[in-house]
């Protein structure tokens, strides 16, 4: 008797670890998580949040939002493609999980901004209204009057004064095909079945306007909707561009 409890007991344990491990290994995808890992003067980024830029001015956040487009596995043939877009908003969860199949890739690629198929001349309501690029999934990053996305929107207001009056406006929404940035990691690496792996998109937004090859004051240059001044969106995205990485994690 004392026997046949024991083999039960062994065999109830048996089915839980096979329960939580909750993948079997014959043919099972492995899982790529990535991270989105931005910060605010070294803090979290959040709403109503305050850092001094580079210049020494105060800046208080009232939004921040970006697409992530053309998430990518990189193969000696190509690319395999996990979404065709993301959206991360200050505050909001920051990380997203795909399934990708068990093999050998080359490296991994994000895009800032909407891969170019799916941002000019297109219409949301093509996409399920709650896609990132959907109707209501895209509300506050589509210029209807521009047929386009905006792949990144950093709000807020500014004191210019060294004091505490937050009054002076400033806005950088990018957008357009030419302002797409590729951000990759060239970097083989094995997926075994029921594996998981981790990749981290970094960057600190007050070095967006710090980063460049001709730093943004904000007291001076504080406003483009990229149509309206591109040679300060063409600053902006090259800040964008020079500070923004991507590592793998444990």
């Amino acid at each position: 008797m004392a026997l046949r409890s024991l083999f039960l007991s062994i065999v109830g344990l048996s089915a839980v670890a096979v329960a939580l491990q909750g993948c079997t290994p014959d043919d099972a995808p492995g899982t790529l998580t990535l991270s989105a890992d931005f910060t605010l003067g070294g803090d979290s980024v959040l709403v109503g949040r305050t850092a001094l830029d580079a210049n020494g001015d105060r800046l208080r956040l009232e939004t921040f939002a970006l697409y992530l487009g053309g998430i990518e596995l990189l193969t000696d043939t190509g690319a395999v493609r996990l979404s065709d877009a993301e959206r991360w908003d200050a505050g909001n969860p920051n990380n997203w999980t795909y399934d990708v199949r068990p093999g050998v890739y080359e490296g991994f690629r994000v895009h800032l901004g909407v891969p170019a198929e799916f941002n000019t001349d297109t219409d949301p309501t093509i996409w399920p209204n709650d896609h990132p690029l959907g109707v209501s999934g895209s509300a506050g990053l589509f210029w209807s009057w521009n047929t386009g996305y905006i792949f990144s929107k950093f709000d807020g207001k500014a004191d210019t004064t060294g004091g505490n009056d937050f009054t002076h406006p400033y806005a950088y929404h990018i957008g357009g095909d030419a302002n797409l940035i590729e951000v990759r990691l060239d970097d083989p690496w094995v997926v075994n079945p029921c594996s998981r792996h981790g990749f981290s998109l970094a960057g600190d937004i007050l070095d967006f306007l710090s980063g460049g090859d001709d730093p943004i004051d904000v007291a001076i240059d504080n406003v483009t909707h990229t149509g309206d001044n591109p040679a300060l969106a063409a600053r902006y995205v090259q800040g964008q561009r020079n500070t923004v990485t991507l590592t793998r994690t444990p």
